[in-house]
């Protein structure tokens, strides 16, 4: 029989850094999955929320679907940079553009997992809900009468008594 002494010390050399190698790595893509789905998310929910108001201006639009992707984005990215948002609104469609970046961890020894950045990038469009031109006009003058009402409720109503007929 022979003496097997160290031989479970050999194995253990050889698989720990391979099953510890394994679960950093698993780590890394689990966050960098995380990350991209966040992501993901968020532009989704603020082009819908862009397009489903149709009544505003392309600017007031590109602010509600910027603010309420940083909103969803507000430190909840793993290990990445700010993300950058570009919203573009035209007659038909909103198009939004995120740019974020991940720095892969350094595996030392191995060549194939050099340090580098990945890219977390997401670029969506949506069409944009328009009314027709009658129901816009009609939605903006009951605007207007509304203001013209809220800025005329302070001051005193004429009196119908001028048109009454004196004896």
């Amino acid at each position: 029989m022979r003496n097997n002494r160290g031989m479970m010390t050999i194995e253990a050399c050889v698989i720990i850094p391979i099953i510890i190698f394994m679960t950093i790595m698993i780590l890394w893509i689990g966050m960098l999955s995380y990350n991209r789905n966040a992501i993901n998310s968020a532009v989704s929910v603020g082009l819908t929320l862009g397009a489903s108001v149709p009544e505003k201006d392309n600017e007031e639009i590109v602010e509600c679907v910027k603010n309420k992707t940083e909103e969803l984005l507000d430190e909840r990215l793993v290990l990445a940079e700010d993300p950058e948002i570009n919203v573009t609104v035209t007659y038909g469609t909103i198009k939004t553009e995120v740019t974020a970046t991940m720095e892969s961890p350094p595996v030392p020894g191995m060549d194939v997992f050099r340090s580098e950045v990945w890219d977390l990038g997401q670029q969506k469009e949506i069409k944009r809900i328009r009314c027709s031109r009658l129901i816009r006009t009609f939605n903006r003058v009951e605007r207007f009468m509304e203001e013209g009402m809220q800025r005329t409720s302070g001051m005193p109503e004429e009196s119908d008594a001028g048109d009454s007929i004196a004896p």
